[in-house]
């Protein structure tokens, strides 16, 4: 009996002395390495714009969904507009009459206005399902409604809601009609807008670490020719071909861009010492009415599209109004502008709930810088020409549609 007492005894010791041992690990993992304290915790992710790809305080900064106004944009008292420079993103389309009309998308900071707004299209109706936003607007234009409804995008008319509208004295009808935010977020509140939090897919925005990363993917795609360039073998052809289509990828000097058509006439001309391309208009400054500042963007992006005037279902007769037809999903040419310079490639997209993807010679998504952006929804056969003129040294680079 003695003996078992004494084996228990020893048992017991050393569950004691494993139980100590284990306290004085845990204890230790609790100190950080220089010990005393309790370990840091995980740095948050940060919470990014991704429209802007600009990082925000919070997850309130953003508001469940953007929102997409309807603003005119003719020389005959729709300019200067009021709280443009708020948006994240301006879309510039065609619409009857080679006039233009914006579709600027409110997300990271919302006006306390919105003006002039003007009567909405139906392609508008396929731009607000990629940002997952609400559409604000003043009138209808052909089969808009109906595409608004086809494409379940929540919607504020004014000619559904006049009472929710004002006519501002300093502008003339029908460039006249405003509509202040608080009005737009109760009626979006009555109707379900901001009760879940959309998801908005990002486009690719430019690191840190961009430049040494370009650098070094020329250096790699110059390093495959030099090693597979003489070869016949059937995967170093097409290992060349890639590394070729890197290098032909690479973007080229452009400090100024031209739209040239009937209603619309603009430059966006790099600004090095800002770092932004500025907006001009028939050679003024395109500024905003509340504030008198010039638009700037960080990014220019040209989406080359086929428009044609509507024709009647029944009778084939073009409409007398001249109104559009704009196909944003075939896919077309594109060109992105950013830091002074200009890459090329095509647009694409998949369906109605999907972003359009924009991707260079080498079939990589365009990177942009982060910030705002200007998109110029350009038919194919519009007047659009970029050059450089960084210095009086540097021969201009030249692309003209006519």
């Amino acid at each position: 009996m003695k003996g078992n007492k004494n084996r228990n005894l020893k048992y017991i010791f050393a569950a004691a002395f494993i139980m100590i041992l284990a306290m004085g690990t845990i204890a230790l993992t609790g100190c950080g390495e220089s010990g005393g304290g309790s370990e840091q915790a995980a740095e948050p992710e940060p919470i990014i714009n991704p429209i802007t790809g600009i990082e925000v305080a919070s997850e309130d900064a953003l508001p469940a969904r953007p929102i997409q106004v309807s603003i005119p944009n003719d020389t005959y008292g729709a300019i200067p507009q009021s709280n443009i420079t708020q948006a994240d993103i301006i879309y510039e389309f065609p619409v009857e009459g080679e006039l233009t009309r914006l579709q600027a998308i409110y997300y990271g900071d919302i006006p306390d206005k919105f003006g002039p707004n003007r009567s909405i299209r139906y392609y508008f109706a396929d731009l607000a399902t990629e940002y997952k936003a609400a559409s604000v607007g003043y009138g209808w234009g052909k089969h808009a409604r109906d595409q608004m409804k086809s494409n379940n995008v929540h919607y504020l008319n004014g000619m559904d809601h006049p009472e929710l509208w004002y006519r501002v004295s300093d502008k003339s009808a029908p460039n006249n009609a405003y509509i202040d935010w608080s009005s737009v977020e109760q009626f979006g509140n009555e109707h379900d807008w901001f009760t879940e939090k959309q998801e908005i897919e990002p486009w690719t925005f430019r690191g840190d670490d961009y430049a040494a990363e370009q650098e070094q993917a020329l250096a790699d795609a110059q390093a495959v020719i030099d090693e597979k360039g003489g070869s016949t073998e059937e995967e170093d052809v097409a290992a060349v071909k890639d590394a070729q289509a890197v290098l032909d990828a690479v973007a080229e000097p452009a400090t100024d861009l031209h739209v040239k058509a009937l209603g619309c006439n603009s430059t966006c001309t790099w600004d090095p010492e800002k770092g932004k391309y500025l907006r001009y208009w028939y050679g003024e400054p395109y500024v905003d009415k509340e504030t008198g500042e010039q638009l700037e963007f960080d990014n220019i992006l040209v989406q080359k599209v086929h428009s044609n005037i509507m024709t009647d279902d029944a009778t084939g007769a073009t409409d007398p109004k001249g109104r559009l037809t704009i196909d944003l999903y075939e896919g077309g040419d594109a060109l992105l502008f950013t830091q002074g310079e200009v890459i090329e490639g095509t647009w694409s997209r998949d369906g109605v709930d999907s972003r359009t993807v924009f991707k260079d010679k080498a079939g990589r998504d365009f990177a942009f810088t982060p910030g705002k952006t200007w998109v110029y929804i350009l038919d194919q056969d519009k007047d659009f020409s970029y050059e450089n003129n960084a210095s009086d040294d540097t021969e201009d680079t030249e692309d003209t549609e006519e």
